[in-house]
């Protein structure tokens, strides 16, 4: 099972600063226990709804909330790469050469991304292909984690009944992003929704995560 995981370098891939906090915010505090976890923020998340005067506060102020989940998170060290985004050539190539450097620095066990097919958001979708070109003569276990768009069938699943309040808490942690959606509130249906509707036995789960693995 995934939350039984010891002794593993763990790389995380955000394609926006708060992907994995809404994704497997979750799992992440229960891996940090007993695993060295990395994190990858790749785009500035510019593109997103802005309640301020102009793009630059938006996107220090998304830097900052990132920072703070990260610690929160326990996460040993974190890249933000500050992308604008992953729709040219030049910045396609630009995470191509980030990434693949992250990569030898940290020789991961593990990657957590976003699926490349299944997610409906383009950023998520392309950043994740590009990770699963990279890898092909690697032999690192992907999972996939879920943000926009739920799965309908899974291979893993987290129990985060007791550490759901600290999900919430770190998601609402990105207050510029939360001034419009309800993002919290969004995902813990999400995972509360995975939780009832699966049979489990007489153990009685509130709230899970839910990953795909990807086997080749």
């Amino acid at each position: 099972m995934i939350s039984d995981f010891q002794n593993k370098k763990i790389l995380l891939v955000s394609p926006h600063p708060d992907d994995v906090e809404i994704g497997m915010g979750g799992t992440t505090i229960i891996l940090s226990k007993k695993n060295k976890l990395f994190h990858i923020i790749c785009t500035n998340g510019s593109r997103s709804f802005n309640k301020y005067k102009d793009k630059e506060t938006l996107i220090r102020n998304r830097k900052k909330e990132s920072e703070k989940c990260n610690k929160f998170m326990n996460i040993n060290k974190f890249f933000y790469y500050g992308l604008n985004n992953i729709s040219t050539n030049k910045n396609i190539n630009l995470f191509k050469t980030h990434f693949l450097s992250n990569l030898d620095e940290i020789d991961p066990d593990i990657i957590f991304c976003p699926h490349p097919t299944l997610d409906k958001h383009p950023t998520h979708r392309k950043i994740s292909e590009i990770i699963l070109e990279n890898l092909k003569n690697r032999k690192i276990k992907i999972f996939f984690y879920e943000v926009w768009g739920a799965f309908n069938k899974y291979d893993h699943y987290v129990n985060i009944d007791k550490v759901i309040k600290k999900k919430v808490k770190m998601i609402n942690f990105h207050k510029s992003q939360i001034y419009y959606k309800d993002y919290a509130l969004g995902i813990a249906g999400l995972n509360h929704y995975h939780a009832i509707f699966n049979d489990f036995g007489k153990e009685k789960i509130q709230y899970i995560e839910v990953f795909v693995e990807n086997i080749t």
